[in-house]
Formats: structure tokens, C-alpha cells, sequence
């Protein structure tokens, strides 16, 4: 049997073990957390990048609303990595307004020869709102438009329906 002295000595060795272990398992734990924070702003690092990459492919494929869409999440994205440059986003946000306005004039053209009034309106609407947002808009341009519709739609209902029907 051991003795109540070294039964004494030996538990006051172990609780000096323990209270001189424990704070060094402390930093382990803190470098792992500082390597998972690191980790995870890699993370979002490559995620915004890989936002950027969407939205300048959608800038250059697609239509004004998915790159509103992917312009957005590029700059939600880019704030969580704390790479967001305001700069940066409102150049691609004009990027992106004089890319619909182009659309929507060629949109606006070609529904007039196709003789979709209604549709060649919306793109000319499109048209106005988007200008406006860049700071573009011309009124005289505007009344331009609207009067070249008007004339299409007139000269379009002084057709002979007989006509329309040759030509198809």
C-alpha cells in the first residue's frame, strides 16, 4: 500500500502536469482556428473570383437581368471576401446599362421591320430607363424614337391586308 505522503506527492504531481499541459493545448486549437480562417478566406477569395468570372460571361452572352443577377452576387461575394472595390463594381454596373441600352436599340429596330409595335415599345422603354441610369438619356432622341414607332404603326395600318397576306 502506498503511503498517504505519496499518494500526496503524486496527485499534486499530476494536477501540476494538468495545469502545466493545458494552456500549451490552447494554442493548438488557436492555430487551428487561425488555419481554418485562413482556409476559409481562400475560400472566399476564389468564390468571388469565381463570381467575377460568371458575371463578365454573362456580360458578354446574356441578357441585362442575369447580369444584374451575377453582378450582384460578385459584389455580396467580394464583401464577405473583403476584396469589394466600389470603383470596380460601378464600372461593370455601366458596363452592364450600356450593354442593355445597344440591346435594347437593336431590339427596338428589329421589332419595328417585324412589325411587333408593342414589343419595339418595350425595348424603347428599356431603352429610356436604362439611359436615365447611366446618365445618357436625350429627350430629342427619345421623341425621335417615339415618333419613327408612331410612323411604323401608321404606315403598317394604312397597309392593304392583301398585301400582308402575299407576302407570307
Amino acid at each position: 500500500m502506498a503511503s498517504p505522503q505519496y499518494k500526496f506527492f503524486a496527485t499534486t504531481a499530476a494536477l501540476l502536469l494538468v495545469l502545466l499541459l493545458a494552456p500549451s493545448a490552447r494554442p493548438q486549437d488557436e492555430a487551428k482556428k487561425n488555419l481554418d480562417e485562413k482556409a476559409k478566406q481562400r475560400w472566399l477569395k476564389r468564390e468571388a473570383a469565381n463570381a467575377l468570372y460568371r458575371f463578365k460571361l454573362r456580360l458578354s452572352k446574356e441578357g441585362f437581368y442575369s447580369g444584374r443577377v451575377a453582378l450582384n452576387v460578385w459584389r455580396s461575394t467580394a464583401i464577405d471576401a473583403g476584396t469589394f472595390d466600389q470603383a470596380q463594381y460601378d464600372n461593370y454596373k455601366a458596363q452592364l446599362y450600356e450593354k442593355s441600352i445597344e440591346d435594347s436599340l437593336k431590339c427596338f429596330e428589329e421589332f419595328i421591320e417585324e412589325n411587333f409595335f408593342y414589343d419595339a415599345n418595350i425595348c424603347l422603354q428599356t431603352w429610356r430607363m436604362h439611359s436615365k441610369e447611366l446618365g445618357t438619356y436625350d429627350q430629342e432622341q427619345y421623341e425621335g424614337f417615339k415618333k419613327k414607332l408612331t410612323e411604323a404603326r401608321t404606315a403598317n395600318a394604312s397597309k392593304p391586308k392583301d398585301a400582308e397576306k402575299s407576302q407570307d
